[in-house]
Formats: structure tokens, sequence, C-alpha cells
């Protein structure tokens, strides 16, 4: 039996004194889990999930979306919000 974590990330930007982060015109970069998400086979009793595994998936979800947002082409468009340029 295998457990299958999968997610989305957005990080917005609204400008200082253009209202909330859930205006329309919020930019958003919108991140999603790698191909297949994040996999478990249970490590509990009969194949449960367990402490481990949940850290375990949730480790890997934070690295694969620390990778993603440290790619070069995504900082890029992260800081043009600020500079005018995204």
């Amino acid at each position: 039996m295998a457990y299958r974590l999968e997610y989305t990330a957005k990080m917005s930007w609204v400008g200082a004194g253009q209202g909330p982060m859930t205006l329309p015109n919020a930019q958003t970069l919108k991140l999603q889990n790698a191909a297949g998400g994040q996999n478990a086979f249970g490590a509990g009793a009969g194949g449960t999930i367990n402490g481990a595994d949940v850290t375990a998936l949730t480790n890997a979800m934070a690295a694969d979306i620390a990778a993603q947002m440290n790619l070069a082409a995504n900082l890029a468009i992260i800081n043009g919000w600020i500079t005018g340029l995204g």
C-alpha cells in the first residue's frame, strides 16, 4: 500500500497600498508537486501511515517547493514584481 501527497503552493505579492492579497491584481506564481507527488509506502503496522511517513512526506514537499522557488527563472519572476519588471 502506498500513500501519495500532492500539493500546490502560490507565492503572491500586492504592492503597498494596493489592497489585500486576495485582490485579483495580486501577482502570483503557482507551483505544484513534482511529477507523481511525494510517496510513502506506510511504515506502520500493516502498511499504515505513521509519524515518520508524515515527516518524510512533508520534508520532501518542502524541499521540492524550495527547489522550484530557487530556480533562477522563478526568482526573476518574483523579484520582478517589486521592481515593476515582473
